[in-house]
């Protein structure tokens, strides 16, 4: 008790900036106004934003009794629980402006379009406005001082996870990396062993603008590998259109709020969108979205989750932002070096330029039916989806190559100039759709594998008969 009021004491003295577990959202607030004829109020509150050392901001998303007493009168009074050691706080509060716009405004919606997004209420549950408040009075609530600590107490969950030593090791990996796909596996690999986040997944841009596949994940029971978000689609869609970082700490209680308002949407007769599934995690209470940018240009996403409700800093939010762009410059570095070591191996005749002979097929122990789809740009094994997009294309004029040609090693450099794949001029990524593709395979469709035969050469092995049924 004696060491609890101690830090009680500190707090109060270091004013907000020592408050940072307070104002994640873990633990609901409680608003209380009073209008100008004395007629009190309370209400709670899903977060309590810090501004600065002297303000906070509260989210105005509709009309009700505290909107309407803060305009008779300004004052008002926030009351918090701090998760970590459950003391309680007050903040005498003075009505100062509301934001439309800035920097405040566009972190408090963001967050809340994210939550939104999941349950089919983007557009539909958003922030009108960000109500800045002067802290006047900052209170420690003496009767919770008391209260016992609890014994489970995150220690190992709200120190800062961005030291210098563990984006050393980070680095460190990352320079030994020899290949796109050892580069993204030593990222999430890094990601768990230097940071301690054991579940996270990168995801990069496909020709369909817009969408967002993922090509590498770590800590899942399954890959993941192919699983696709869109463009202000939950946390990951909406990190790609705003390309800013997005920190959602208490998710499991936010999306119950969330959902509740759905219920009441409903009832009012708005109609929303089909909920879009939480990705990785059943139940993640900590999420972080990192928009991987290189100059303006969107290279991908990564996220990163965790079952702990406050895994993700305040204080971590510029090393985050540096990081994201540091792996963006990384992946798009590499993308370019197998792409110009793949063309300096074709002009060298280091790779294969004319078909190569017919292999004897190995005794097949089965019989796959692979069915491309061309209006949706699919292919399905055996009934089951496999991939789909530029990669579907990629696959589909390979096995058509084997089957009819005989053919089983080709260049990357061959598929660039086929006028059938209808590549991108600029920016094909071509080695990333390998990536994707050879990984979807491993995952769903082992009989049938991409293997590198070396820079800008692969072979096309077939473990098993493929009958190929082209459908409209």
């Amino acid at each position: 008790m004696t060491r609890l009021r101690s830090d009680a004491s500190a707090r109060q003295a270091l004013g907000l900036e020592a408050m940072a577990s307070c104002f994640q959202g873990l633990i609901p607030a409680a608003l209380f106004t009073c209008s100008k004829d004395g007629t009190p109020n309370a209400a709670y509150l899903s977060h309590v934003d810090y501004v600065d050392s002297t303000h906070v901001a509260l989210s105005f998303q509709f009309f009700n009794k505290s909107k309407r007493n803060i305009a008779e009168n300004p004052q008002a009074l926030v009351r918090l629980i701090d998760p970590d050691t459950s003391q309680g706080w007050r903040l005498k509060l003075r009505y100062v402006r509301s934001e439309t716009e800035g920097p405040v405004f566009e972190r408090m919606a963001l967050r809340i379009e994210a939550i939104a997004s999941y349950s089919g209420l983007k557009g539909i549950f958003k922030l009108l406005a960000a109500d800045i408040y002067e802290v006047l009075a900052v209170e420690a609530v003496e009767d919770e001082a008391a209260m016992e600590v609890t014994t489970q107490r995150r220690s190992a969950c709200v120190d800062p996870v961005f030291t210098m030593q563990a984006l050393q090791d980070l680095s460190t990996r990352i320079h030994r990396a020899d290949s796109l796909e050892r580069l993204l596996d030593s990222i999430l690999e890094g990601l768990e062993a230097s940071f301690g986040f054991e579940h996270s997944m990168i995801l990069v841009s496909t020709i369909e603008e817009g969408t967002y596949v993922t090509i590498a994940s770590r800590g899942y029971p399954e890959m993941g590998v192919g699983a696709e978000a869109r463009l202000g689609e939950g946390i990951i869609g909406m990190v790609a259109e705003a390309r800013k970082p997005i920190r959602i700490s208490g998710l499991i209680r936010q999306m119950l709020y969330a959902l509740a308002v759905q219920k009441r949407a409903h009832e009012q007769g708005i109609v929303a969108s089909q909920r879009i599934p939480l990705p990785g995690l059943a139940q993640p209470d900590s999420q972080l979205g990192i928009p991987l940018l290189v100059r303006g240009e969107l290279v991908g996403v990564l996220c990163i989750e965790s079952t702990h409700p406050y895994r993700f800093h305040e204080e971590d939010k510029t090393t985050i932002e540096l990081l994201g762009s540091y792996l963006a410059i990384a992946i798009q570095n590499m993308q370019l070096q197998e792409r110009s070591a793949a063309d300096a191996a074709a002009q060298e005749g280091a790779a294969i330029s004319q078909p190569a002979a017919k292999r004897a097929e190995p005794a097949a122990k089965a019989e796959r039916e692979l069915a491309y789809y061309a209006g949706e740009e699919c292919i399905l094994v055996d009934g089951e989806y496999l991939i789909r997009s530029m990669p579907a294309k990629i696959l589909w004029r390979l096995l058509r190559l084997r089957t009819g040609e005989g053919r089983a090693e080709f260049t990357n450099r061959e598929l660039r100039l086929d006028k059938s794949l209808k590549l991108p001029e600029w920016k094909d990524n071509l080695e990333t759709r390998l990536l994707l593709l050879r990984r979807r395979l491993d995952q769903k469709c082992p009989d049938i594998r991409i293997v590198p035969r070396g820079r800008g050469r692969f072979g096309l092995e077939l473990g098993c008969n493929v009958a190929l049924v082209e459908r409209p």
